[in-house]
């Protein structure tokens, strides 16, 4: 939704009570293949039309999303059996807290015993070959390829427990953070470096919104705009900013998608539902009252303006427009022309009118 739903009724109903009432008159009017009668007057108001500042409200919709790239995978160095999940999307965990069980499988166990025992062999047939140096029955040769051995076995051996095989068999988390996402479920087997749960940061989100593409011109790189909690009344609005505005149509939704960086503290839910609200502006623009703005049958805009007591018609395309302005365009009307506001359905173009008296 682009506009709020009060304005987009408005504009509706405005554009269907102006077609039925200017067909109603004109069906009247020529009733019986008579044409309007030569001299009639119509009573009108007119306002005058001002160059000012207009403002419309916008707004779009979207949710709380973890920055990218800044989801932390929790991943271990072995393949591992999952003994048990400890957390659930949404969770809030803290430093410390233990997130899965796992223990290795029977191939990483297999791969641990393994190394284990090189080592040790290698580690016998270092001191082996020592002893065969000591009696001058081993080259110093013997001793370096003995000696090489047995540091790649307890580099190897060393590697697997700093990962955790053979260890404590809970993976614990080592930030504060919302779980994000459980990639795995009970007694599944994980291949090495496969994340196991995703954490997201608290300070770490952001909202995600859908902005139609019409509306791109209304935003810019670090403006403000207003976030509301759809899903949480209660939780007040934060005043965030625009961080990126990308340059594609998603193919779903056809929108372009806006990233809005929250401020410090924002303790909006993950994937919550959220508003955005922001202003497109025109400055220096022709304002009238949007009474004066009438749709035509063939799909535009008119205005009637009064021209030496007599009403003239204008073609407008229109710009920014509120509950009770819109912006004009057209090269034809200046500042300070009178727009006709009230009894404009009724005229046509060059038919004489007639203002209300001054008081």
């Amino acid at each position: 939704m682009k506009r709020p739903s009060r304005i987009i009724v408005v504009a509706v109903l405005a554009l269907l009570l102006g077609l039925i009432a200017r067909c109603t008159w004109r069906h009247f009017s020529g009733a019986n293949g008579s044409e309007k009668k030569e001299g009639a007057t119509a009573r009108v108001e007119v306002a005058a039309i001002v160059r000012k500042t207009i403002a419309e409200k916008l707004t779009a919709y979207g949710s709380v999303i973890a920055q990218p790239g800044k989801t932390h995978s929790v991943t271990v160095g072995f393949e591992v059996r999952v003994r048990h999940i400890l957390v659930a999307p949404g969770q809030l965990v803290h430093e410390g807290d233990p997130l899965v069980e796992v223990e290795g499988s029977p191939a990483a166990q297999l791969q641990l015993q393994q190394a284990k025992n090189a080592a040790e062999i290698a580690t016998r047939d270092l001191k082996q070959a020592q002893e065969r140096f000591n009696l001058k029955l081993a080259t110093n040769q013997d001793m370096s390829t003995a000696e090489k051995a047995a540091r790649d076995a307890q580099a190897q051996l060393a590697a697997l427990q700093r990962a955790g095989a053979g260890g404590d068999n809970r993976i614990k988390s080592d930030m504060t953070a919302v779980v994000g996402k459980v990639n795995v479920q009970d007694g599944q087997i994980v291949a090495v470096g496969n994340p196991l749960v995703e954490l997201v940061a608290e300070e770490e989100i952001e909202v995600k919104l859908g902005v139609e593409a019409e509306d791109l011109s209304a935003l810019q790189s670090e403006q403000p705009i207003t976030i509301f909690p759809v899903n949480n009344p209660d939780q007040s609005e934060v005043k965030a900013t625009v961080r990126l505005i990308t340059r594609r149509i998603e193919p779903t939704t056809r929108l372009v998608d806006v990233y809005v960086a929250l401020p410090a503290g924002t303790k909006f839910l993950l994937d919550g539902f959220v508003r955005g609200d922001f202003e497109r502006t025109a400055e220096n623009a022709l304002v009238v009252p949007r009474s004066a703005a009438l749709p035509e049958e063939e799909g535009g805009f008119e205005i009637f303006t009064v021209e030496k007591e007599h009403a003239k018609k204008h073609v407008v395309k229109l710009g920014v427009q509120n509950e009770k302005e819109v912006q004009i365009i057209t090269p034809d009307l200046k500042e300070g022309d009178q727009a006709v506001t009230v009894g404009n359905y009724e005229l046509e173009d060059g038919m004489a009118v007639e203002l209300p008296k001054a008081k």
